[in-house]
């Protein structure tokens, strides 16, 4: 699940949610300052789960029920490119998790939300940055 959360003017960060058997897990929360190279990936989210591109806003109360991929897909990007501070490096990977097939972005999710998950997205990183 995906809530958009507005700043009160045009901006808006982001919050994702994964849904487990009765609950809600917390999975990431992006501020408004830092979505900013995340709002693509936000906007394919949305659209590929029918969702008109307008829909995304600071002024949408109500939140996305996505589906698996598009969710999967959306929390991998958050989670890897995030953290990093070069925005080329950032950018490699963005475009690399957009290539990434869906059957791959459920393994890297799944490696990505295990107990290793901080070396998975290292690994996931250097793989799409070719270092």
């Amino acid at each position: 699940m995906l809530r958009l959360i507005g700043d009160g003017r045009d901006g808006w960060g982001f919050a994702l949610w994964e849904e487990s058997p009765g609950d809600l897990e917390p999975v990431v929360a992006v501020s408004p300052e830092r979505t900013g190279p995340l709002r693509r990936a936000v906007k394919n989210a949305a659209t590929a789960d029918g969702y008109s591109p307008e829909a995304v806003g600071s002024g949408r109360k109500r939140p996305f029920n996505l589906t698996q991929t598009p969710g999967v897909r959306l929390t991998l990007t958050t989670l890897a490119a995030l953290p990093m501070r070069c925005p080329q490096r950032r950018a490699a990977v963005l475009a690399g998790v957009e290539a990434l097939g869906d059957e791959e972005c459920l393994y890297w999710y799944a490696k990505a939300r295990g107990s290793t998950g901080s070396r998975a997205l290292r690994a996931l990183r250097l793989l799409l940055t070719d270092i």
